[in-house]
């Protein structure tokens, strides 16, 4: 540490925290389906109980990115019934939003007891997906892991 004749004191900065995790689960395409359906059955709720609000793009945003991953995870396994498409934790409040737009506005209440149901699965899918890497299960690549060192040549 450095002190100036002002007083004022230079040292190190304290370290910064880690950033967070990105959590991930992996949705079957029935799945991913049924998330669609229900944010588009939330959006349609929304529009027409408060027209007021206009466009809002973030489902259609969140919808087109997911079918991306869907493409992605097909191209690595060419069997739907095997493929998972990766949904971030972070996503997950979407649905818990539809949830909420659907009671709110009074949507279909089957939906909304899907949507409860799906967001369970989220919840147990990421709870699974923990116990792997934190409890030492089955061996997992983890994105956060800096890479693995390779000895020179």
């Amino acid at each position: 540490m450095t002190q100036t004749p002002h007083g004022t004191v230079y040292g190190t900065l304290p370290p910064r925290p880690e950033r967070p995790r990105v959590e991930y689960i992996g949705l079957t395409l029935a799945e991913m389906e049924a998330l669609e359906r229900i944010l588009l059955h939330a959006d349609e709720c929304v529009r027409r109980a408060r027209p007021d609000l206009g466009y809002r793009s973030h489902t259609t945003d969140l919808i087109g990115r997911l079918y991306q991953s869907a493409g992605a995870a097909s191209v690595t396994q060419p069997d739907p019934d095997l493929v998972r498409i990766p949904v971030q934790k972070g996503d997950f409040m979407w649905l818990e939003f539809a949830i909420r737009d659907i009671e709110t506005y009074k949507g279909d209440r089957q939906t909304g007891r899907d949507a409860r149901q799906l967001l369970n699965r989220c919840n147990a899918l990421l709870g699974q997906a923990r116990a792997v890497i934190h409890m030492g299960g089955t061996p997992v690549f983890d994105p956060d892991a800096p890479a693995p060192e390779l000895p020179a040549r």
